[in-house]
């Protein structure tokens, strides 16, 4: 089986266990590590699902938890989740996946004829328009959710089994990334009780996705020599799979982890998902960012992803989701972006509505042939099941000029910086503020 976006080497999957799997009864073929969005992407599987209300096609967006376009809904009968984000499920022998929100089928949807009627409807109309007679609301009522519903409620009995348990600690943390892995390493060298909790199936958070070094070396080697000094502390547990979702009173978090969620149905056994109630002395959030989109018109189709997930699909899962890209961008991180596809053969052209600048990256992408637009925006975006062209339009203080160019792309990787992940600390009761410099909400008292 073909996966045609599948670089020849590179990422953290194990090209040694293939995995089949079908997705809107196409059968398709992944690797042990991959996700169900890596793996779509890996087979060249861009248009995944139909928006909410217009039904206009809809693509991978992220590679992470914030995924806002790739909902599905997994396996059938007693063993079905509505809504699951394909950036988070792990892939698995035998996965059986279909789009949400499209009826008969994801290409032919029939709801998709309201986006000739988009202009007629705006939002809350439905609540203006269906009002008379008033008793034949429920029916309005029910034809509005058809039409505006997302995944299927199970009708038969969950199969599967569910538990919780009790902890107690010195020192939570949450976030395995750079900053949570060197946390709790400091706090288990003073013999405190740890707990480490992180949503991935292994640690390292963004290092996975990216080249770097710590300590003069390789980051992911300073990664595994933590996580083995961490395996040897007595005190010291670490939850993977597991995902705090819960920050109430008196350091009383809650979190959920999977067991078994990432096996074939037929081989899971025992509890499917534990949920801990972790009461702690002191709690740790290293919950990192999530990288910004910047808006265009018809910036949500298909091929319009962050940067940093385009990275992420190359690093950490040797995916390469375009070959003729347009990295749009307002910092230096897209230079980032630009780089990896540079240097796994992709044509690149970065469309930068700064003035050029010094920067290191800049730099490095210009040596490296990268075609660089200074004072520019993407303007608009076209095609029908997937980007096939952008207009790039001048923009000097904050204002858009001509059209410059029209550039052709099957990929648009875009960078509006990062805003740090805020939830858990929200919850609780901290207070956050604006910073003007940094354009984002940073955590206060």
């Amino acid at each position: 089986m073909s996966q045609k976006n599948r670089l020849g080497a590179g990422g953290r999957v194990n090209r040694a266990i293939p995995l089949n799997f079908t997705f809107n009864g196409r059968t398709y073929q992944g690797f042990q590590g991959d996700t169900l969005a890596s793996a779509l992407l890996a087979n060249d599987v861009h248009f995944v699902a139909r928006s909410f209300k217009y039904h206009r096609p809809r693509g991978i967006m992220t590679a992470d938890v914030a995924e806002p376009n790739a909902i599905v809904q997994l396996e059938r009968g007693a063993y079905t989740v509505p809504n699951a984000r394909a950036t988070e499920v792990e892939l698995y022998q035998g996965l059986v996946a279909t789009s949400v929100n499209a009826e008969p089928s994801l290409e032919n949807d029939r709801m998709a004829i309201n986006q000739k009627f988009s202009r007629f409807l705006p939002a809350g109309f439905y609540y203006k328009t269906f009002m008379w007679p008033r008793k034949w609301w429920p029916k309005y009522e029910e034809k509005i959710r058809d039409a505006a519903g997302l995944g299927k409620a199970p009708e038969v009995r969950d199969a599967d089994r569910y538990d919780k348990c009790f902890a107690h600690c010195d020192v939570l943390v949450v976030g395995g990334g750079p900053a949570g892995l060197a946390a709790a390493h400091t706090a288990g060298a003073t013999g405190a009780r740890v707990i480490l909790v992180d949503d991935q199936r292994e640690l390292g958070g963004s290092l996975l996705s990216c080249k770097a070094d710590i300590d003069g070396r390789p980051a992911l080697n300073w990664v595994e020599k933590i996580e083995a000094e961490l395996k040897q502390m007595p005190d010291v547990k670490i939850l993977s799979r597991s995902t705090a979702f819960g920050y109430q009173d008196h350091n009383l978090v809650t979190v959920t982890q999977r067991l078994t969620e990432h096996l074939p149905v037929s081989t899971r056994q025992g509890t499917r998902e534990l949920l801990w109630k972790i009461r702690a002395r002191r709690v740790i959030l290293a919950t990192g960012a999530h990288e910004r989109p910047i808006v265009f018109g018809n910036n949500d189709l298909p091929g319009i992803m962050l940067a940093s997930a385009v990275s992420t699909y190359i690093h950490r899962y040797g995916v390469l989701p375009g070959r003729n890209a347009v990295v749009f961008t307002n910092n230096d991180a897209g230079y980032r972006c630009a780089l990896d596809l540079k240097a796994c053969g992709a044509t690149v052209t970065v469309v930068d509505g700064r003035a050029q600048g010094n920067g290191a990256l800049q730099a490095t992408a210009r040596r490296q042939g990268v075609k660089v637009m200074y004072n520019a925006a993407i303007n608009c975006a076209h095609g029908k099941q997937r980007v096939s062209s952008v207009d790039v339009v001048g923009y000097t203080n904050g204002q858009a000029g001509a059209q410059q160019a029209t550039l052709a792309c099957d990929l648009v990787a875009v960078s509006g910086g990062v805003s740090p992940v805020l939830h858990l600390f929200a919850q609780s009761g901290g207070k956050a503020h604006w910073s003007d410099a940094k354009a984002c909400f940073l955590p206060g008292k």
